[in-house]
């Protein structure tokens, strides 16, 4: 068996100390016993070169790993994945304040590299993975590499069709992110682009108290009275104007705006009267407060609009209106869904009162009605219902645990399907983990194992595998090398979709699970490294997906900089 390379590298010295002073005493007189502390001192002396040897062998092996992740880039048959791997590599040489020259120009010809590669090749990408990928990029290039801004942008006009709600989004990561995210909404506004993500950037922008909110939301306001912005994207960022903390002055004109906007004579020509009327009842009472010389106004266009009403549209309402009135909606609901004309209506009913138990923090009761949602009844598979399932039980088990209920938090897991079962799991180690209660945290592990082992899905099963791998820093980690393992051997049997020269949205797929899979494969090797960089590079050859592979290696080099920057005390 090898030894690890720090326990090598002390034997190396401490022989080599050893030898020399051989060699020096042989022929010379003996001396007196050395005093306690120049003893000390020379061990010191052994240690600090022991050390010193570590980090240079450390230091010679991420070279070596850095000069393979990028032969590896070069060799990737998957443009998506090329492009990630590249982001990657560009954040870690980013993450180095003091870089050499050297990698400044090795950072530049990445950036130039990934730059031609989008323009070449973007299109094959799928549309959702080719426009985070880009933002990325985009992001590190107007911070660190400004001169390739225009190269970049020619890039994505040629190769991707991008998201502007997706670019806006990732501006607020950057220094000043508010102003620069301000100043893309205002060019979208101009342009009347899609304002899909207006609600998420206004509330970004009131959380962090930013002085371009109130400007910005004004602006909004003024092109809503024009009709500029449509009835349900009012009725979508509604909930921001009516916050308290909004001025009064522009909480008034947003009202103003709503009672002009929802007048009979307006839809002649736009047809959202039902989401019309849903604004102004939200509204009104807040008009009724704040602006009374409007309210009789809105009241009357209220009543008119609930009159044209369609008979579904009359009855949605009707059911809300008796939901919002209701002592006891959880109860209504359920008696509704036994009297309910389909399965899929009784599901929906049934996953609602679900919804709104968990809300309430009726627990037990909301497991009950879960239990009772029948997954089956989908012609493409109980996956659709299954999903619903898992989302409301992620959210249960946060909130049971912060009831510190760990049974009941174990007993909601035990319904959620195999890859979702065990990020509940995980959440539960990482409670009892910091409880210091090791025993029941590796009792988990143990059992989340087992569930990952049983997924049919090859590629849900690696994920499963990866993330235990990472839990295992906290549970136990002498298992995460065998967690790794699995989750590798997993990956290995997933099957490449063949492509299809008519529709290749299936393989576009497929690749944006594997990147998405490639970043938990990261996340492991790197900690794994940080344990035994030997027993990693050993285990990253047993990857089969030559793209992977490169992306693994990624993980090795980010635990090999933390190894040298962060040396063990």
């Amino acid at each position: 068996m090898k030894l690890p390379m720090k326990r090598l590298a002390i034997l190396c010295v401490l022989s080599a100390s050893n030898g020399m002073a051989f060699a020096q005493t042989a022929n010379a007189p003996v001396s007196p016993v050395k005093p306690k502390g120049a003893v000390e001192s020379s061990v010191r002396d052994v240690t600090s070169k022991a050390d010193e040897l570590r980090e240079y062998q450390l230091r010679v092996f991420r070279e070596h790993i850095v000069a393979r992740i990028r032969d590896g880039i070069k060799g990737m048959n998957e443009a998506g994945l090329r492009l990630s791997a590249r982001n990657q590599l560009l954040n870690y040489l980013a993450s180095d304040k003091a870089l050499s020259d050297e990698k400044k120009a090795l950072a530049t010809q990445i950036a130039r590299d990934a730059v031609a590669d989008l323009r070449e090749h973007g299109a094959e990408i799928q549309p959702f993975m080719a426009n985070y990928l880009s933002n990325n990029l985009g992001n590190w290039i107007q911070k660190y590499r400004p001169n390739l801004t225009e190269d970049f942008e020619k890039a994505v006009k040629v190769g991707v069709k991008l998201d502007r709600s997706m670019h806006i989004s990732s501006l607020f990561k950057e220094k000043d992110g508010d102003v620069l995210a301000a100043k893309a909404i205002r060019q979208e506004l101009e342009e009347q682009g899609s304002l899909k993500g207006l609600y998420f950037w206004l509330d970004e922008l009131l959380s962090r108290k930013s002085k371009e909110f109130e400007p910005l939301a004004s602006d909004v306001v003024a092109r809503a009275q024009e009709g500029q912005i449509s009835i349900e994207t009012l009725l979508w960022v509604s909930d921001i104007y009516l916050r308290p903390q909004v001025s009064v002055a522009l909480r008034n004109r947003f009202l103003a705006a709503v009672v002009a906007r929802t007048q009979p004579a307006n839809f002649a020509v736009e047809p959202s009267k039902h989401t019309a009327y849903q604004l102004l009842i939200k509204s009104l009472p807040l008009i009724q407060q704040s602006t009374p010389e409007l309210y009789d106004q809105a009241l009357n266009q209220s009543v008119a609009m609930s009159a044209s009403l369609s008979e579904s549209e009359s009855a949605i309402e009707a059911h809300a209106k008796r939901f919002k009135e209701s002592a006891n909606p959880i109860d209504d609901l359920l008696s509704e869904a036994e009297s309910a004309k389909s399965k899929v209506e009784r599901n929906e009913l049934k996953l609602h009162a679900a919804q709104v138990a968990l809300d309430k923090k009726r627990f037990d009761l909301c497991l009950d009605i879960l239990g009772e949602v029948e997954v089956d009844i989908a012609k493409d598979g109980p996956e659709i219902w299954q999903l619903s399932i898992d989302q409301i039980l992620r959210n249960f088990v946060y909130k049971v645990l912060a009831e510190k209920n760990t049974e009941l938090a174990e007993k909601g897991a035990a319904l959620a399907s195999p890859l979702a079962r065990v990020e509940a799991l995980s959440l539960i180690m990482r409670y009892y983990a910091k409880s210091n209660d090791k025993a029941t945290a590796q009792r988990l592990l143990l059992e989340a194992s087992k569930v990952a082992a049983s997924n049919t899905n090859d590629l849900e099963k690696a994920k499963a595998f990866f993330l235990l791998s990472i839990i295992s820093d906290q549970v136990d980690k002498s298992k995460k090398a065998d967690l790794l393992l699995s989750g590798i051997k997993a990956l290995n049997n997933v099957p490449t979709p063949e492509t299809d020269a008519g529709d290749k949205t299936i393989y576009q797929d497929y690749v944006q699970l594997l990147d998405n899979t490639g970043h938990e494969l990261t996340k492991g090797f790197k900690e794994l490294t940080k344990q035994d960089e030997n027993g990693a590079l050993a285990l990253v050859e047993k990857i089969q997906k030559p793209d992977l592979k490169t992306i693994a290696l990624i993980g090795i080099l980010l635990g090999l900089e933390e190894l040298i920057t962060q040396p063990a005390g």
